[in-house]
């Protein structure tokens, strides 16, 4: 069997990368009859018209290309794919603040952008060969609607993302090809920060050392992270950890997140900022009265961040690395993973890893079915993914702030949340959200994923509500035949 990633080493040597799926970058320029190409040609931040004039009608060969086929949207955040001017930049970095980052302003959408500027970092290079995912765009997706959660319809996918959520891209994939990308306000080589969509990575790497036996769910979380033994944690299980039901008064939603005085905020200026510790800010974690543990899911980065820590006692290497050597060097990534970390240097696997779209895609196609369009092995094992799938508690997530999200994002009421994903259904499908626009769907029934990155304010009453995670399932349904 001939893998994708000796598949691109023969492309490498005959100069044919990038074509599988469509056109090469070469004959995507000169054809000009693909879907998207003015797009793709603006986007990439070429002009073939002066490459052309010096050696006549033929474009030079680039080896490794992106075969990127994306649909044209004209929209008010395309100005973000043009170089910004001095005098702005300048201006962002002096005025960079939690806060401002937190604003939804065009300050915002270049922090997003550009986040390991404000952050130390590290980077997770890829070890070389790239997966060429095919594409077999279908551009009926624009017309996906919905019912919505109020009885009325969604607005169209197209009309969604050039509206008030500010939607910078968005990828889908079905049996392993890219069937739906556009970039309204980034370029397909940009990197964004992926939020909280990034926790799947925090439970991934936790679930493959329990199927490991290396991890058991039902131990006090102090096992695995012993700075935090003789405190409110003593009483909370990694499951409930996993599950984010730790019954700890330390609950992330919107509307704290921007109250400086929440514990919530605290805990992010201590863990971005340094204003404070935050290993000590979860040491000094206080009981909710009246709940137990594994009783409510409250949502909180606090927990994920926990389970940085458990992986990284468990397996002796920093979480970076870790991640690196089970999970992105397995997918045939184009391009590195850029990590901010702590100020003491603890990756912020709980929201903080920078990528492309096309990347994120790929780490998103490893819950599906068609996983070999990334991988050479399986990632991500049927057991690992049923337990990942099954882990949550359909009666901790009922009531919770996390379902009235949901059931507006989706027009109808997810059935649980589990293993550090916001929403699940029972046919399997899971949706993690990110703040400030982000989310990544995926639905191992109908081998289907998806990812999306944006910049829209929290409050609802200025960005509107997030209609894409139920264009991303409505989309699955249509392609998979119900």
């Amino acid at each position: 069997m001939t893998t994708d990633r000796t598949r691109t080493e023969r492309q490498a040597d005959d100069g044919t990368a990038g074509a599988t799926g469509g056109v090469d970058r070469r004959k995507f320029i000169a054809a000009g009859a693909s879907l998207g190409t003015a797009a793709g040609i603006a986007a990439l931040g070429l002009d073939p018209e002066a490459a052309m004039a010096a050696g006549g009608a033929t474009m030079p060969r680039i080896v490794g290309a992106p075969a990127i086929e994306p649909l044209v949207l004209d929209g008010p955040m395309a100005k973000w794919k043009q170089p910004l001017s001095l005098d702005f930049v300048q201006g962002a970095n002096a005025r960079y603040s939690f806060a401002n980052w937190q604003s939804g302003s065009d300050d915002s959408v270049y922090y997003n952008l550009n986040l390991p500027a404000f952050f130390k970092s590290k980077a997770v290079i890829p070890p070389g060969g790239i997966s060429v995912l095919e594409r077999a765009i279908r551009p009926d997706l624009l017309d996906v609607a919905f019912k919505a959660h109020d009885g009325g319809v969604a607005p169209p996918l197209k009309t969604y993302l050039v509206g008030p959520r500010q939607v910078q891209a968005m990828m889908m994939a079905h049996k392993g090809k890219v069937v739906f990308e556009t970039y309204p306000g980034m370029n397909p080589t940009n990197i964004h920060a992926t939020m909280s969509t990034a926790k799947t990575t925090a439970s991934l790497l936790a679930a493959m050392l329990w199927e490991e036996g290396k991890l058991d769910l039902d131990k006090p979380v102090p096992t695995y992270v012993p700075e935090l033994k003789g405190t409110a944690w003593d009483a909370v299980t990694m499951t409930h950890a996993m599950n984010m039901a730790s019954g700890l008064d330390i609950e992330e939603t919107f509307e704290n997140l921007v109250n400086p005085d929440s514990w919530i905020a605290k805990f992010f200026t201590a863990a971005f900022e340094g204003k404070g510790d935050w290993r000590q800010l979860n040491k000094e974690a206080k009981p909710i009265p009246g709940e137990r543990p594994g009783q409510h899911f409250r949502y909180s980065s606090a927990i994920t961040m926990v389970l940085v820590l458990a992986v990284e006692n468990i397996s002796g290497l920093p979480w970076d690395e870790y991640f690196n050597q089970r999970v992105w060097s397995k997918i045939g990534a184009r391009n590195p993973c850029l990590i901010c970390l702590t100020p003491d240097g603890t990756p912020l696997g709980a929201g903080l890893l920078n990528v492309t779209p096309e990347d994120w895609l790929r780490y998103a196609l490893l819950y599906t079915p068609s996983w070999r369009a990334v991988a050479e092995r399986q990632v991500i094992s049927d057991r690992l993914l049923k337990r990942i799938q099954t882990l949550g508690d359909p009666k901790a997530y009922a009531g919770t702030t996390e379902e009235g999200y949901g059931t507006r994002w989706f027009g109808v009421r997810p059935d649980y949340n589990t293993a550090q994903w916001d929403h699940a259904f029972h046919d399997g499908a899971l949706f993690k959200h990110g703040n400030m626009g982000q989310g990544i769907y995926v639905d191992p029934a109908r081998d289907f994923a998806g990812v999306y990155f944006g910049l829209a304010p929290n409050q609802e009453d200025l960005s509107g509500i997030d209609h894409a995670p139920g264009h991303l399932r409505a989309a699955a349904k249509i392609l998979a035949g119900g």
